[in-house]
């Protein structure tokens, strides 16, 4: 079996126009995006569409815009090619998104989580003196030597991101790196990048938003993942008592993307899909792991391409009549509410037998429109649940087994 690992960007891949394609193709995208909307009480879509560079740019701004799209993405794949990842991984923000498409927080909880923790981060750096920068072929020795003999108390650089053999991220404050830049010139070979964020993410100068972050956390309630989520900190599967901590260390830690990608050759993994805006990380791996087959979808022309990779006849169908399956399932042993037997009959049965005739049309007719199917289900659902008069909490939980 062809093992797939899910890679989801993290701050850095945004631009303006990102998901405009999505929203004007796919019901799901504008449902998430008014979602987003109304759980942040502000409008993201706007921002994601026509907002500024500037605008944009700003951590409480870019991570819940981030991790929107990539949910948008993620759910879009799974409707229309039905796909399972083998794991998962996310770079930075990226770890959110997987863990929200992983099931072990809501898309409402992930977004006001990333908020928060994107106000920490500016906050944490609101002095102005942190930067990021990317640097190309200097050994990791190299940079941890110049980093521990430059950085003082008061003005610090270190390793935030260990991205390949031959990109590394620094992060602090801004006349260290300068130092480090100046060092860089006696190696020819060696290029810098002043990276699109506005704060100086895992390294020490986020101690403090870290141990906020850690409050915010556990004010939520988080679930075991539906698939493995490697850990930026360890290049490890998460473990579920451990997330907390680990997503405490990920803030103050150096992201171990090199590693991540070396546990998923290690295991098997024989192509990666990555979800979200940009190929940052589809190309760091076909760098690192050539062997290691590289797809990615942001946009609906890339559904093309995934089509082949995901053949919606043998890998996606199955899924998706399974999850039509367990929501008719659900559905129909929901406490009937409703005296009236009559109003029940006609409001149930036909539904529901019109529900088990998709299931076979979705098993059989090569041509049929997925993502119109799922939606007409959704709509069979909610007209059962509705006839059953079920409590509006009730009804979500049935409808939302469709993705």
């Amino acid at each position: 079996m062809t093992k797939t690992a899910f890679l989801f960007p993290g701050q850095g891949s945004q631009y303006v126009g990102m998901g405009k394609k999505l929203q004007d193709q796919f019901n799901t995208a504008k449902r998430l995006f008014e979602e987003a909307n109304d759980t942040l009480g502000c409008d993201l879509t706007k921002l994601c569409f026509e907002g500024s560079h500037l605008q944009l740019m700003q951590t409480m701004n870019t991570q819940p815009a981030i991790l929107t799209i990539s949910v948008i993405s993620f759910e879009i794949g799974r409707q229309e090619l039905g796909w399972e990842p083998s794991l998962m991984a996310g770079h930075s923000l990226g770890e959110y998104s997987a863990l929200v498409c992983g099931g072990v927080m809501s898309f409402q909880d992930g977004l006001r989580i990333v908020r928060k923790r994107g106000m920490l981060m500016q906050d944490a750096a609101s002095s102005g003196l942190g930067t990021m920068v990317a640097v190309m072929n200097v050994s990791r020795e190299q940079l941890e030597q110049w980093c521990s003999e430059i950085s003082t108390e008061t003005k610090q650089v270190v390793i935030a991101c260990c991205n390949s053999l031959h990109q590394h991220v620094l992060a602090g404050h801004q006349l260290a790196i300068s130092e480090i830049i100046e060092r860089m010139k006696g190696i020819p070979s060696a290029s810098v990048n002043y990276l699109n964020v506005s704060a100086p993410f895992h390294s020490p100068m986020m101690n403090s938003a870290a141990d906020k972050l850690v409050e915010e956390l556990n004010q939520y309630k988080l679930k075991d993942s539906q698939w493995p989520i490697i850990s930026n900190v360890t290049a490890l599967p998460h473990k579920q008592q451990e997330l907390i901590k680990l997503l405490h260390h990920q803030m103050t830690h150096p992201v171990r993307w090199l590693n991540t990608m070396e546990y998923m050759y290690r295991d098997g993994v024989s192509q990666s899909v990555e979800i979200g805006p940009r190929q940052i990380l589809s190309q760091l791996m076909k760098e690192s792991f050539p062997t290691i087959q590289t797809h990615h979808f942001e946009n609906p022309d890339d559904l093309e391409d995934l089509r082949v990779t995901f053949n919606t006849e043998q890998y996606g169908r199955t899924a998706i009549s399974a999850r039509i399956q367990e929501a008719l399932t659900a559905s129909i042993i929901a406490r009937n509410r409703n005296v009236d037997t009559e109003q029940y009959m006609k409001g149930v049965m036909p539904p529901i037998n019109h529900i088990k005739k998709i299931i076979e049309q979705v098993n059989s007719d090569r041509d049929i429109n997925l993502t119109k199917t799922i939606h007409h289900v959704s709509e069979l659902l909610e007209f059962i649940c509705n006839s059953k008069q079920l409590s509006m909490d009730e009804q979500l939980k049935i409808v939302k087994k469709l993705v």
